[in-house]
């Protein structure tokens, strides 16, 4: 389960005696707001659904796929490769879904500490209708795709309610910068079906405004938590990002397929753990030098298989 409910984090009292107590952040949310009014995508209009979601094409790059490499794959004839990134694809935007309803949790409930006032009010009302858009793109993608749903096992469950908005906000930068990795390596994929890569290419669009913003938010609250909120913070990163490594990867897929011992196969493949190091890159990089990965931290994140050793 994932839950940041024993994580205790004072970030901040958003009262009334504290309303716009995060002015770059506010000044950050004008600017999203704005960009969100010069491009907003509904993609039943930029999407041709019409189109096919057959194997005449691989869905993901198949150096992404956590089978490429290992003797499973090998074993594989091409066409066996394309159907099993079609169901991988199927279950990364399942988890996807997933993950947004995680994110709308802890969105709403921080809308509910601000005021309408405040420029963050109005943006993060925007990045929830981004969030339901991307579901119902990832929903319709799946229902065409013509695989099992591949629902995460684990209960959408993201509580902040002890204060742990810090927390709350790194999440989301993990959930958005793991999905944005394969999200833009499948973009830019000319072998790829074309609906996989107009997916990617409008949840990338929109999804660099929500890490804009939990960057821009988690810069400027960092400095207020004290030592003993900072340090929580440090301990509980490593394993709730882990965590999110472990929903990313759905061992229904291998199972649905009759790939025995495919499972354990992917997650102890070095070409997966490179691609997870490599997802998480922007994060670490970012963590690293807000002070979230201090270097006695490092070993803990690598021991996860989140860093290089």
């Amino acid at each position: 389960m994932l839950t940041v409910t024993t994580v205790n984090v004072r970030v901040m009292d958003m009262t009334a005696t504290t309303l716009r107590s995060l002015p770059r952040t506010a000044a950050r949310s004008e600017q999203l707001v704005a960009a969100s009014e010069r491009t907003t995508l509904d993609p039943f209009q930029e999407i041709d659904w019409a189109v096919p979601l057959d194997d005449s094409a691989f869905h993901l790059p198949p150096e992404l796929l956590a089978l490429f490499g290992t003797p499973v794959w090998d074993a594989m004839t091409e066409t066996e490769r394309i159907a099993y990134s079609r169901h991988e694809a199927a279950a990364m935007l399942a988890a996807g879904i997933w993950f947004e309803n995680a994110l709308m949790q802890i969105v709403l409930r921080h809308l509910a500490d601000i005021d309408v006032t405040d420029p963050m009010h109005r943006y993060l009302l925007v990045e929830v209708a981004d969030e339901c858009r991307h579901s119902t793109m990832f929903g319709e993608y799946i229902r065409r795709a013509g695989t099992p749903s591949y629902r995460p096992d684990r209960p959408v469950m993201i509580d902040d309610s002890d204060g742990g908005r810090a927390i709350s906000y790194l999440l989301i930068l993990a959930i958005e910068e793991l999905l944005d990795y394969a999200n833009r390596m499948t973009m830019r994929d000319e072998r790829l079906h074309p609906t996989a890569r107009r997916v990617a290419k409008l949840h990338v669009l929109e999804e660099a405004r929500h890490v804009s913003f939990a960057k821009s938010y988690l810069t400027e609250v960092w400095p207020t938590l004290d030592d003993a909120e900072q340090a929580t913070v440090v301990e509980a990163a490593p394993v709730l990002v882990g965590e999110i490594v472990s929903i990313s990867l759905n061992p229904d897929v291998f199972d649905h397929l009759g790939l025995a011992g495919a499972y354990d196969a992917a997650r102890a493949n070095p070409a997966y753990q490179a691609n997870v190091v490599a997802g998480l890159s922007k994060l670490t990089t970012f963590l690293g030098e807000l002070g979230v990965i201090p270097a006695d931290a490092r070993p803990h994140w690598a021991e996860l298989g989140l860093v290089a050793p």
